[in-house]
């Protein structure tokens, strides 16, 4: 089924945007560097910080990588307990569940009306 997903921002987005605006990105005028920052604290909070080059950026940022991860724990300590919730077989059962009430047409889309 597809879902339409969203980048949200979090406490550890914020985190990275101050250390972007620290380190002198134009974070609130350039929205190609706000947005670049945004996608990589999503894919740091849903994976881990090996999905991105973790050196690159904390020197780009004038961090430590050790600063990133302390600063992602918290969200992907959250998201793996999610995780491990959702893979339990009474909840993947729920969770199929929720998604057929949520999204009862699968995806499809709905007639277009005159």
């Amino acid at each position: 089924m597809e879902r339409e997903y969203r980048i949200r921002d979090t406490e550890f987005t914020r985190w990275l945007l101050d250390q972007a605006r620290s380190a002198g990105w134009d974070v609130d005028n350039d929205q190609d560097a706000r947005q670049t920052i945004r996608l990589t604290a999503a894919l740091i909070r849903t994976g881990s910080i090996g999905d991105v080059d973790a050196p690159r950026l904390a020197k780009s940022l004038g961090v430590s990588v050790a600063d990133i991860e302390q600063a992602a724990a918290r969200e992907l300590n959250e998201n793996e307990a999610a995780a491990r919730l959702l893979d339990r077989p009474d909840m993947t059962e729920l969770d199929e569940h929720l998604d057929s009430v949520a999204w009862p047409d699968d995806g499809k889309k709905a007639p277009e009306r005159p």
